[in-house]
């Protein structure tokens, strides 16, 4: 059941992308058509935000920074899947390689943030250095062939949401969601 719960938070931490918080993107539009997908700096704008070019400059860098580790995880989730045990042999290498490019992640790789959001960048350089401490252990909880290796990085994955609950509040403390309205 803990191991279940792991991928469910797993989910959870890779589904609610930073500028989602209140503004999510659509990919489709109801006649089928494809939606360009704003990037957040520019969705805080739409919502009547005013932002510096610095600002949006660090947003939009830091979402692109965000995405690797999203996108990674999302894999992690995918081909580890939520069964107990090792994945079988097959799938073994494909998570490895996974884990390998995560690894190779650096968590503070998005510019320097201008003050204004600091306190939003040591967050999710948090979060990201919490995910690789989760993410080194289950590559070596995987390598020795520990059935349970998906909660070898449990307690470093819990920081890392916990490190993202606080950037969501942080972040809707500065950029409080539209009610119905403009801000």
């Amino acid at each position: 059941m803990r191991k279940l719960s792991i991928v469910v938070a797993l989910l959870a931490a890779t589904l609610v992308g930073p500028a989602a918080v209140w503004a999510g993107s659509q990919n489709q539009g109801g006649d089928g058509a494809t939606v360009t997908t704003l990037g957040p700096s520019e969705m805080i704008r739409q919502a009547g935000y005013t932002l510096t070019d610095a600002e949006a400059a660090y947003l939009d860098a830091d979402q692109a920074v965000g995405q690797q580790y999203t996108t990674a995880l999302l894999q992690l989730v995918a081909l580890g899947g939520p069964n107990a045990g090792l994945p079988d042999s097959a799938v073994q290498p494909a998570l490895v390689a996974v884990l390998q490019r995560l690894l190779a992640l650096d968590p503070a790789a998005t510019p320097e943030a201008p003050s204004s959001l600091q306190a939003l960048r040591a967050l999710a350089v948090e979060q990201r250095a919490a995910t690789l401490r989760a993410a080194s252990a289950w590559l070596t909880a995987l390598q020795a062939g520990d059935p349970n290796w998906w909660q070898e990085g449990a307690n470093d994955f819990g920081l890392a949401n916990q490190s993202l609950q606080n950037w969501q509040q942080e972040f809707a403390a500065r950029y409080p969601p539209p009610q119905g309205g403009r801000p």
